[in-house]
């Protein structure tokens, strides 16, 4: 509010737009394996956080701390590889995607997320594995199918 108390025009509208058309950040939506923000008793909500504001080093310290305490949850392991991937550091996001996948191998985000890695790093044909295996897992309707088929077709 400014001095007068009343919020400027600007904010007023930008909050509006963002109540009527559910405008959220999507980022994270393929990595947990559920629609909650927890994981097999774990909350990944302060995780969640830090990567759908692009605090990637911040969400790389928190996730290392958590897997002390929960070294077996592949949602954390794919939030880890999905953070170093958005860094740059390939090598180790590449490697956590693969902690996931051995956690549970069929964790869509992971493979999503996987197969953007490998669309990255100039590997399409491991790409096209992933997307194969997210169709027997939830079919060509899931979410993670669909955007790892529109990354692979740009």
């Amino acid at each position: 509010m400014n001095r007068k108390g009343k919020t400027p025009k600007i904010i007023s509208s930008c909050a509006m737009f963002v109540f009527l058309t559910g405008a959220t950040t999507t980022s994270a939506l393929a990595m947990g394996s559920s629609n909650t923000w927890t994981s097999d008793g774990t909350d990944l909500s302060a995780v969640s956080e830090l990567v759908d504001t692009g605090m990637y080093d911040m969400a790389v310290d928190k996730i290392e701390t958590m897997l002390k305490d929960d070294p077996d949850n592949a949602d954390l392991y794919n939030y880890l590889a999905y953070s170093q991937r958005n860094l740059g550091d390939y090598d180790s996001a590449g490697q956590n995607y693969e902690r996931a996948l051995m956690i549970n191998p069929e964790h869509v985000g992971a493979l999503e997320y996987q197969g953007e890695l490998f669309l990255k790093t100039g590997k399409p044909e491991l790409a096209q594995e992933n997307l194969a295996r997210l169709e027997q897992i939830c079919g060509t309707d899931c979410a993670e199918y669909k955007e790892l088929a529109g990354k692979m077709a740009n």
